[in-house]
């Protein structure tokens, strides 16, 4: 049950609460691995759900996930105490089960709200912008000197990660499409990703809305530098929001 080789402060980590209802959903939570307690017990942040503080409960138990340079983690762990330290709320977990590690690559995804542009683009397209990209003179070009890049279609990111994008868009891009997306991130590490490919996992009818459909794209043709940066305005973006509702 030691966890000092495989978690670090500072590790991101999600819960999720153990259903006690057969088909109920329960919310994901974020949180942070602050330190070791003892070799069954840890001292994390007070998780957040879309910027809002979740006062956990002692007593409750959750499926959580730590995110380490190792790997990703999980296990079933139980609140057992909570209080305030350097006015930072905690909760004390209780590890009760083994760590189980996860083998397939997964990235934290954060729910926003970010108006975004894309168009599928043509094979041909893709080896152009390539070439561009590895010449560094894609973001020279404008609208007017050719059609790369151009912002044919609207829509809505929901949440993002370093593997990909879940957005809400009127026009229905068909799964298995390559897309070129274009993210205005409000970052200055981020500013400049503005074509960023991506393939089409699926699309389907958003409930509901009539002529809205869901997209959920991984990104392809990406440079570690240009994943680095989406991850490090996730980051910076979470710790805004904490210390807003803070």
């Amino acid at each position: 049950m030691e966890i000092h080789h495989l978690i670090e402060t500072g590790n991101r980590l999600e819960m999720q609460k153990i259903r006690h209802v057969e088909g109920s959903e329960e919310p994901l939570y974020v949180s942070k691995f602050l330190y070791k307690k003892n070799d069954r017990e840890a001292v994390i942040e007070m998780p957040v759900s879309q910027g809002i503080l979740v006062p956990l409960k002692i007593g409750e138990h959750y499926i959580v996930t730590f995110f380490t340079g190792k790997g990703l983690y999980r296990c079933q762990a139980e609140v057992v105490d909570r209080f305030h330290e350097d006015s930072l709320p905690v909760a004390v977990v209780k590890f009760r089960s083994a760590f189980e590690k996860l083998q397939r690559r997964q990235y934290y995804r954060m729910e926003c709200l970010l108006p975004l542009y894309f168009r599928v683009v043509t094979k041909e397209e893709t080896l152009q912008i390539l070439r561009d990209k590895q010449e560094g003179t894609l973001m020279d070009r404008t609208e007017e000197d050719d059609t790369i890049g151009t912002r044919n279609y609207d829509g809505m990111a929901l949440d993002i990660s370093g593997g990909g994008v879940r957005f809400n868009s009127t026009f229905l891009a068909g799964a298995g499409k390559v897309i070129l997306l274009q993210i205005p991130f409000d970052s200055p590490d981020a500013k400049e990703l503005q074509n960023l490919f991506a393939k089409v996992l699926t699309a389907t009818p958003v409930p509901n809305r009539s002529g809205l459909y869901e997209h959920r794209v991984e990104f392809v043709l990406i440079s570690n530098e240009e994943r680095e940066r989406i991850i490090r305005y996730i980051f910076l973006e979470e710790r805004r929001r904490r210390k807003k509702n803070s």
